[in-house]
């Protein structure tokens, strides 16, 4: 007596097979970033600001220069540096400071430092420095703390480029009112280097240093009046922003290589004899615990994102073949152990070419999510 696969399993698997391929197209248009749905800070608002905008107010020239970067953790998203920076300025400027008795060095702070009683350090030190032929007076201060990384991109995370930046910014109130507002104007970079000895970060490669400039209003906390504008002062910030961009080695080896190896022995498992039931189903289960403990390990270097990541994206699709692999190994193990002995061979045969049209689907899903995802 002939035995045949039962035509719904036979409809079931190429259906399945199909979902895996339109899964892929699915899955790239639904894992971008979701619209925004923070609520924005009230109590302050920037505005970059051009290169070559015209500053308004009394200029002071900014200059830094950070001698190391390092314990960058994109998971607390903080880093450490130390180095030096210094102020130089003109005598209206000096005339103001000594009017509202504030000390040079306390012109400016870090916008962005975190956890400055146990990291914040600053000396004022003796040296002077004249960057302006019209500004004769200066502070140069060697500082180190630990500062927020305010943005860590995560779109083709672990691919994307990672902005550190440290700002400096005009501290009282008193440099940033009417006639008294101080603009800070950094130093091009091409005319003083902001990178050091020791900024390279392991793992990343240092591809760009530069300079911006913002403008940041800050409001009173309570408003006098309802629907009356908010008392605010405007305060000039120039930052630092050192770009570094992942080591394509590092990258491949600690995150590519592993979920390569497991879904290429995933993928390769229908090749197994379809006799062989209990081997082919271990496969897909075994596989599926090794990419939690994978995606795992890679969640936990990256602060939750509100979106699936590249890497995210190719770990659920990977998990869906995972189990429409398992699933097809159950439909062949049961439909071989059903099956007499005169139809075993014709039975092998039709599982074997189920088996074909699952690995050539998933393998063609598993290169669109991958190429798609990375030029979406």
């Amino acid at each position: 007596m002939s035995h045949k696969l039962p035509p719904s399993l036979k409809r079931g698997v190429l259906a399945l097979c199909c979902g895996l391929l339109s899964l892929a197209a699915v899955l790239l248009h639904a894992t971008g970033p979701l619209p925004s749905q923070a609520i924005t800070p009230a109590g302050s608002t920037t505005v970059q600001l051009a290169p070559d905008a015209k500053p308004e107010g009394l200029e002071v020239t900014v200059g830094i220069q950070v001698k190391n970067i390092y314990d960058l953790s994109l998971a607390t998203q903080s880093f450490l540096a130390e180095g030096w920076y210094w102020l130089n300025w003109g005598d209206d400027v000096q005339a103001l400071l000594e009017r509202l008795k504030i000390e040079p060095s306390q012109m400016v702070e870090f916008a962005n430092e975190i956890e400055p009683v146990g990291f914040s350090m600053s000396e004022v030190l003796p040296e002077r420095v004249q960057i302006r032929p019209d500004a004769t007076h200066s502070v140069y201060v060697k500082f180190s703390g630990k500062f927020y990384i305010n943005n860590v991109a995560q779109r083709l995370a672990p691919f994307d480029q990672q902005h550190l930046e440290i700002a400096l910014e005009v501290k009282t109130s008193g440099l940033s009112e009417g006639p008294n507002r101080i603009a800070l104007i950094p130093l091009p970079v091409e005319q003083l280097p902001i990178a050091g000895e020791f900024t390279s970060v392991s793992g990343f490669n240092l591809t760009n240093t530069a300079w911006t400039r913002q403008q940041v209003r800050y409001y009173e906390p309570l408003a006098t009046q309802r629907g009356e504008e908010r008392p605010s002062v405007d305060y000039s910030r120039a930052t630092a922003v050192f770009t570094y961009g992942p080591d394509s080695v590092t990258v491949f080896l600690k995150w590519l290589l592993p979920l390569i190896a497991v879904m290429g022995i995933v993928i390769l498992a229908p090749s197994i004899n379809g006799a062989l039931g209990d081997v082919r189903l271990a496969i897909p289960s075994a596989a599926l615990l090794t990419l939690v403990v994978l995606q795992d390990g890679y969640k936990a270097n990256f602060p939750p994102a509100p979106y699936l990541t590249y890497l995210d994206e190719l770990y659920t699709y990977s998990y869906i073949v995972c189990f429409a692999i398992f699933l097809l190994f159950l439909v062949g193990t049961n439909a071989h152990s059903r099956s007499s002995e005169s139809d075993r061979e014709a039975v092998t045969q039709k599982v074997d070419r189920l088996d074909l049209i699952v690995q050539v689907s998933t393998m063609t899903g598993f290169l669109i999510v991958a190429s798609v995802g990375w030029f979406s």
